[in-house]
Formats: C-alpha cells, sequence, structure tokens
C-alpha cells in the first residue's frame, strides 16, 4: 500500500485492521488549499511492500469496472502499483498527517527519480512540474508537482512530490489518455516533505475540480509486462 502529500489533507496506512479515527474534519478548501496535503515520513524506516500473489492483480482485473462504494472492509480493487512494486510504505491511512480528506492516503518512501506509473486507464484532469525537490517544512505545503488523473465511475487518482522536471523526460498534459502501468512522472520531495517520497490516492467523484476526500483502496504489486522505465538521472 502506498501513500502521497501535499494538495491533500492526510496520508493512510496499509490495508489492516486500525481503529477508526474520530477527526472527521470537512474541507471546503480550493484545489490548492493549505490544508491539503501533509508533509511525508524521510524515507528510512517503513515496511516494505511485498503483496501476497493474491494481492497481484493483473491487466484483465485492472480493466474491471470499479465499484460504486468502498469501504475498509470492502476497498476499491483494480489498481496497479505506481512504483512497480518498489519503495517502502512509509505512512499508511489514518496515518500521522493522513487524516480527515487524505484518511486513505499512502506515502511511498523511495529515491529521487524512481520511475512512477499510473495505477489504472484515465484522463489527466491536471499536471504540474515547476517546484524544487528540496522538500521542507509546512511553508511549502502547495509547492509540489503532480499528476492527477480521472477514471471510471469519475474517482480520481493522484501522484505527489513528484521530481522537479519530469515533463522533460515523459510527454504528459491535461487532456491525454493513459494506461494502466503506463509512465507518468518521476518520484521527487516537491512540496511539504520530510524526505524523498511518492503521496498517492484515490478521491470520491466531483463535479468541479477540486481535490475531495479520499476513499479506501488496495494496490497491486504490478500492473503489466510491458518494459520498464530506467530511474531519472
Amino acid at each position: 500500500m502506498l501513500t502521497a502529500s501535499t494538495l491533500l489533507p492526510s496520508l493512510p496506512k496499509v490495508m489492516a485492521q486500525l481503529p477508526e479515527v474520530t477527526d472527521q474534519r470537512r474541507h471546503k478548501e480550493p484545489l490548492f488549499s493549505h490544508n491539503d496535503i501533509g508533509g511525508g515520513e524521510p524515507a528510512t524506516g517503513g515496511s516494505r511492500f511485498t503483496p501476497s500473489s493474491s494481492e497481484i492483480y493483473y491487466p484483465a482485473f485492472v480493466d474491471a469496472p470499479l465499484a460504486k462504494q468502498a469501504s475498509v472492509d470492502s476497498p476499491l480493487k483494480g489498481f496497479c502499483h505506481p512504483l512497480n512494486g518498489q519503495g517502502w510504505l512509509s505512512q499508511g491511512i489514518r496515518g500521522r498527517t493522513h487524516r480527515g480528506r487524505m484518511e486513505y492516503a499512502y506515502d511511498l518512501a523511495t529515491s529521487i527519480g524512481t520511475p512512477v506509473y499510473a495505477m489504472r486507464a484515465g484522463k489527466v484532469i491536471a499536471v504540474q512540474d515547476k517546484y524544487p525537490d528540496t522538500g521542507g517544512g509546512k511553508e511549502n505545503i502547495s509547492r509540489f508537482n503532480y499528476v492527477w488523473i480521472e477514471h471510471d465511475e469519475g474517482y480520481r487518482s493522484v501522484y505527489v512530490h513528484l521530481q522537479q522536471g519530469f515533463r522533460s523526460k515523459v510527454s504528459i498534459k491535461s487532456g491525454d489518455r493513459v494506461k494502466a502501468g503506463q509512465l507518468i512522472g518521476y518520484s521527487g520531495n516537491s512540496g511539504w516533505s520530510t524526505g524523498p517520497h511518492l503521496h498517492v490516492e484515490v478521491q470520491k467523484p466531483h463535479k468541479k475540480r477540486k481535490f475531495t476526500k479520499t476513499v479506501p483502496f488496495k494496490i497491486a504489486g504490478a500492473c503489466n509486462t510491458s518494459p520498464l522505465a530506467r530511474t531519472a538521472q
């Protein structure tokens, strides 16, 4: 399981039996809210993401329609691993900064330049690539690079803290259609972050272009057998 971090409230932990959190804050801020994305944990520590064979969803499964409802006991399924199995889970659902809107997000600690892949087919609805990979505190909460994709049933996934300059290596823009497992960027350390990592989350459908509350979802160990991208230099 994985996480993301600056446009969204808080990030979630792995799909485990975790106690309920009473914090049910509602965020009415616009897309780039100062309360949207919290700082992730450093790349040290955490748990290695090693899914069992039953958690590995292949292309046929990824093509299956998403459920209209999701819960901790029955999370959305059909999402490929955004780092193709690389990285460490440094913060899961209901983690230290994964509260409120970001309750079900994941943070994957990984080195800068690690290839990032679309977890599911969809349409790119926003891309940002202009902030340095210097990390920092809450003062950088809105200074992060990301790719935002809309999927079937209106669900949206977002990939945060991407490496500055990723668009010079990957041709991607708003309006593009992407396939599950397609290269969409490289992991970095932009925005409010205490160490290089990728923050990912799946959001509820919404008519407006704004970050909405996250929903529980499960991540696969691999997406396809296509050649993988090399780490960006």
